[in-house]
């Protein structure tokens, strides 16, 4: 039983926290700003996304997304690098040479050899070039459109060429089928996807890894897009509206390659070639052409290093396709509503903390995705979330910042340092309005009138000095015992109970911090000269009172009127009484304190006398005993 009260409580105070939550109208204020924070930024995003003003920047960010999968191990790249034209020849090489290398390579039993070479002028070696492609079981070819008509007259169909360059026709064999080479890097030069296929002539021509894949796995592509889409066998190969698929690209080292000259020469190990597709071609310096991919750095890659990432994303089955639009602006939406409706609530340094979860979040969704095939662009959501984020942090800035930065200046006047925090926040909720609030209080007011009459006697500087000691003693007790300091004058102090924090019990602090300053004065009196020691008067009333902000926000006082606060400075002016309580204050603290009747006073607007009783003063406490030190009281002069 005792553990489901307790339960109980905890449900209950869960419930009290949130309901007092939902009803605070900082929350309120916050909830609507950053809904309308997130929507605006959404929409923004969206319609930057929609018009793409950002051109290849969103691309760019999305090649870091790339992680470089290990390779099928079906392709071999037999390069015609500068280290084989060093020892073979300059280039072209005689048609003989490619001859004896295709040769040699046939030895090892390859299952396509694709050759990316231009070859178009007959040569008188071309009989003996054919001859050593009769040797391998598909041989391909590379076809190059040339012409003004690159793109597609319409979405949904391949770049179309009016004219091509084809090999000489004396090397189209039986075994030879062609492809084509042509590449087109984006608009940062980076090639992120190849036409599968182009027009040339009335006939479509698969990309040049496609044609290889297509004798590898003895079955054709359907070479027309029909819901973006080209089919392979049981795969459909997803296309962009030009016919390009994009390319899920492996590591820069990743085929097998083998030097031409090393063929050549018999010094390369040709036994990992069976079976395999081998691509023969020009890279690195060599190449005509080179490209930037989104997992180079430094390096560039050739046309058949290209087509070899080609054969492998299919191969692999890797394929990638773009996150459709209404995918993203869902996404988009969703970022900046969560941020927007979440990071008003929190200051800076938790609302920077909660932008970075909020983003590596984002980025494990994105890779989770890409591993899945899904391009994504990070840069809106990631732009979504800095955007509501500076929404965010502004508005706090300039909405609650400032403002809680006046309060807690304000309030370092009135209130100990371990309370301002409280006291602020109090502000803020609306449980203190700053405006204006009626509370009941206690009111203490402090008299050290006696001290002007020193003015005379000593030097500004040691009645300042005085005034100071005897001013931190008086408010440093009445820290102590939760008050809050509204006037301090140098000759008069007034404080208060339970006005900027709840304390049911304020009329016995007041009066406990009145006794408690009466006894630090008189502690204080004892080691000064005789001429030096001042009585200080001291009066507490209780009432209601009206408090609130008054002045500029640059001069801004908190301050509060009614009849308790002229009752208290009136029966603290007569310091040989000591404290003094009015009847409110007296009927509050019951019998705790001896107490005995005095002369009432009159109030200005009240006819009637008002009864003041004195706190009967502890035997010690009655009079100092200061310390005969004329030679201290000269000093002080």
């Amino acid at each position: 039983m005792g553990s489901k009260r307790t339960l109980d409580a905890l449900l209950k105070h869960i419930r009290t926290r949130i309901a007092r939550r939902v009803h605070d109208p900082r929350v309120q204020n916050r909830l609507q700003f950053g809904s309308a924070l997130g929507l605006g930024v959404g929409l923004g995003l969206t319609l930057l996304l929609l018009t793409g003003i950002l051109g290849v920047t969103p691309t760019r960010l999305s090649d870091l997304l790339y992680q470089a999968p290990p390779p099928s191990g079906n392709v071999v790249i037999v390069a015609i690098d500068a280290a084989s034209v060093k020892q073979i020849g300059d280039l072209p090489w005689e048609r003989a040479t490619i001859a004896a290398l295709i040769e040699t390579i046939a030895r090892a039993h390859p299952r396509v050899v694709g050759l990316d070479l231009i070859l178009v002028e007959p040569s008188k070696d071309d009989a003996l070039l054919a001859q050593a492609l009769e040797r391998v079981p598909s041989v391909v070819e590379p076809i190059i459109g040339v012409g003004l008509s690159r793109f597609p007259a319409r979405a949904g169909a391949f770049p179309r060429f009016d004219v091509t360059l084809a090999p000489a026709r004396a090397t189209q064999t039986a075994r030879v089928r062609l492809g084509h080479t042509v590449i087109a890097p984006d608009s940062d030069g980076v090639v992120r996807r190849v036409p599968l296929a182009i027009a040339a002539g009335g006939h479509n021509y698969p990309a040049f890894g496609l044609a290889a894949l297509e004798a590898y796995a003895s079955q054709s592509a359907v070479l027309q897009i029909e819901n973006n889409q080209v089919a392979f066998g049981a795969l459909a190969l997803p296309v962009d509206a030009q016919g390009q698929m994009p390319l899920n690209f492996f590591s820069p080292t990743a085929p097998p390659t083998l030097s031409a000259a090393d063929v050549l020469r018999g010094q390369a190990n040709l036994a990992g070639l069976r079976d395999k597709i081998v691509l023969i071609g020009m890279t690195g310096s060599i190449a005509p052409e080179s490209f930037k991919t989104p997992l180079s750095d430094e390096r560039s890659f050739s046309t058949v290093e290209i087509q070899a990432d080609l054969i492998e994303t299919i191969i692999s089955a890797r394929l990638l396709v773009e996150q459709d639009r209404l995918t993203q602006v869902v996404m988009i939406f969703l970022l900046a509503i969560l941020a927007g409706a979440t990071l008003p609530h929190v200051r800076l340094l938790s609302a920077a903390a909660l932008t970075i979860i909020y983003f590596l979040l984002y980025l494990g969704y994105a890779f989770s995705l890409f591993n899945r095939g899904v391009i994504v662009q990070p840069l809106y959501p990631v732009l979504a979330l800095a955007g509501a984020f500076l929404g965010a942090m502004t508005f706090r800035y300039f909405f609650e910042e400032r403002q809680r930065a006046s309060i807690t200046r304000l309030l370092r006047r009135h209130v100990a340092p371990d309370a301002v925090d409280q006291v602020t926040d109090r502000l803020e909720n609306g449980a203190l309005p700053l405006e204006g609030i009626r509370r009941a209080v206690s009111v203490l007011a402090i008299d050290l009138g006696e001290l002007e009459g020193l003015a005379g006697a000593l030097t500004p500087q040691a009645l300042i000095r005085l005034l100071d000691q005897h001013g931190a003693l008086i408010v440093a007790a009445i820290f102590r015992r939760g008050g809050s300091v509204l006037k301090h004058t140098g000759n008069s102090i007034v404080a208060t109970w339970n006005l900027l924090t709840d304390q049911p019990d304020h009329a016995r602090a007041a009066v406990r911090a009145a006794m408690e300053i009466r006894e630090d004065i008189s502690a204080f009196n004892q080691k000064q000269p005789k001429e030096l020691v001042v009585k200080v008067g001291m009066g507490v009333a209780t009432g209601c009172v009206i408090a609130g902000r008054i002045g500029a926000s640059t001069r801004a006082e908190y301050t509060i009127l009614g009849e308790a606060v002229g009752m208290a400075e009136r029966i603290a002016l007569k310091p040989e009484r000591g404290i003094c309580v009015d009847a409110a204050t007296r009927e509050l603290i019951g019998k705790e304190f001896d107490t005995r009747e005095v002369n009432p006073v009159r109030l200005r607007h009240r006819t009637e006398p008002l009864l003041v009783w004195q706190l009967i003063t502890p035997v010690g406490l009655e009079e100092p005993l200061p310390q005969e030190a004329t030679d201290a009281s000269e000093s002080a002069k």
